[in-house]
């Protein structure tokens, strides 16, 4: 039977007086500052106390299973294993359509399809629903017992009395759950969009490396063709001049003035010859040891002011178009482990930077426009610091960079060019390869005319 009497608490309270107060002292004591599980666990244990159940629980209602499951369960004054269990031809069918529900006695006669009540031997129930704050039924709170009762009012009055308090924990526990679901899923989504921009970057970035190597291709197949243009004619006169001697020798008409001519026009040419098939050997050899360094980083024993010259070798034809001079001065030996491609890159970014910002256009706002003498410069110091601590100082005469470069030059994708194709990642990468792989720093240097950067890396440890 259902009891909806609102009045139940003041009436209780006003037939039982002490002693009622007394169970809400002592419940509201045995509650006090706990939340979640543990408040919970604590009430259903104090109000099992005073009301002296067999089995007490407080239990969630699934709608759309029509089923509950306890949050906890109290038996015999025991905390047990929750469980979940079906409404169907059940008293709590009815707790969960917003009714208090009591049987005194003989409960099972009324629901003889309920297997559980049966099993567990049980002649009272007294339920209460748990309604949240959309007067939506949540929940139940229900007490079990064994023998038959006489008085609901108590324990059907406690029950009201806290059924709002566990209602808005429930509720609460809820709403933090579904915050917690939303962060994760929020969390997840960024997660993702963190990983797509990361992959982006990097494909970005290895398309700045490669359109950087296509530049390096480039260059050194237009500087090799001088060398083996001179070397193909020098061939050709050394062969003209071989068919000239072997003319005369069939003729028989060959002088020993003939025979002079010819050693030294050979000698002149076979000189010339060697001299430009080295420097074409010696480019593409620069060539193929940059590009494997930048793709196959390895730590190797450098001398470091070679290498750096070995590098510039190869970028000679980046310079050209802009009639750009280059010098690199270091004092003294520097020999330290390293990454010999990470230096490649950082040279490579550095000056295509120059090249394309510094010195393109760069008489368009130069107040040295009308200065004949004015030649476009890049210059290199490399300096030892300590043993294992070099410092080097990059500087170009171009046209310098704004004061909003100045603050942004080392962020990626900050470019002064987008409309020319710039996606703004050269300096950021060599900010991040002197700083992660080489264990240095670099900053922008101050210069009256044109860019200066100082940078410093350290020794790294060999490979094994």
């Amino acid at each position: 039977m259902k009891n909806n009497d609102p009045y139940a608490i003041v009436n209780l309270i006003q037939y039982s007086g002490f002693r009622m107060l007394t169970h809400i002292k002592e419940i509201v004591e045995a509650v006090s500052n706990s939340y979640g599980d543990e408040f919970f666990t604590k009430l259903t244990l104090a109000l099992h106390k005073v009301i002296n159940a067999d089995y007490t629980f407080i239990a969630r209602i699934n709608a759309q299973e029509f089923s509950c499951k306890t949050e906890v369960l109290v038996a015999k004054g025991e905390i047990v294993e929750n469980f979940e269990y079906s409404l169907k031809n059940t008293p709590c069918a009815n707790v969960a359509d917003n009714g208090v529900c009591f049987y005194l006695k003989d409960v099972c006669s009324f629901y003889p399809e309920d297997q559980l009540l049966l099993d567990m031997k049980i002649q009272a129930y007294i339920g209460t629903p748990l309604v949240d704050s959309k007067h939506q039924v949540i929940g139940l709170i229900v007490a079990l017992y064994e023998t038959e009762q006489t008085n609901e009012d108590e324990t059907g009055s406690l029950f009201q009395l806290f059924s709002g308090r566990i209602a808005a924990e429930l509720e609460r526990l809820d709403y933090e759950q579904s915050l917690e679901d939303k962060i994760a899923a929020r969390t997840l989504e960024l997660s993702d969009t963190v990983k797509k921009l990361q992959t982006t970057q990097t494909q970005l970035v290895e398309s700045e490396k490669m359109s950087a190597l296509g530049n390096l291709v480039a260059g050194v197949s237009h500087e090799v063709n001088t060398p083996l243009g001179i070397a193909i004619t020098t061939h050709s006169i050394i062969e003209d001049e071989f068919k000239k001697l072997k003319g005369k020798l069939d003729s028989q008409s060959l002088s020993m003035k003939d025979m002079e001519n010819f050693r030294k026009t050979s000698d002149s040419a076979l000189v010339m010859q060697g001299e430009n098939l080295n420097r074409a050997k010696n480019l593409i050899e620069n060539f193929k040891k940059t590009a494997a360094d930048q793709h196959q980083l390895e730590i190797e024993v450098l001398d470091i002011g070679q290498y750096y010259q070995r590098v510039i070798s190869t970028l000679r034809s980046i310079l050209k178009p802009q009639n750009v001079s280059l010098e690199i001065t270091c004092k003294e030996k520097i020999v330290l482990a390293t990454y010999p491609g990470i230096h490649a890159q950082i040279l490579t970014n550095l000056i295509n930077n120059s090249v394309k910002h510094g010195f393109a256009n760069k008489n368009d706002n130069d107040p040295d426009i009308n200065n004949p003498i004015q030649e476009n410069k890049i210059t290199i110091e490399v300096k030892k610091i300590t043993d294992d601590e070099v410092e080097v100082i990059y500087r170009d005469n171009g046209r310098g960079l704004s004061s909003a470069a100045q603050q942004h030059v080392f962020e990626p994708f900050f470019t002064t060019a987008r409309k020319y194709g710039g996606i703004g990642l050269g300096m950021s990468i060599v900010f991040n390869l002197i700083s992660q792989k080489l264990n240095g720093s670099i900053k922008l240097g101050k210069t009256q005319k044109g860019a200066c950067f100082h940078y410093k890396f350290k020794a790294n440890v060999p490979n094994k």
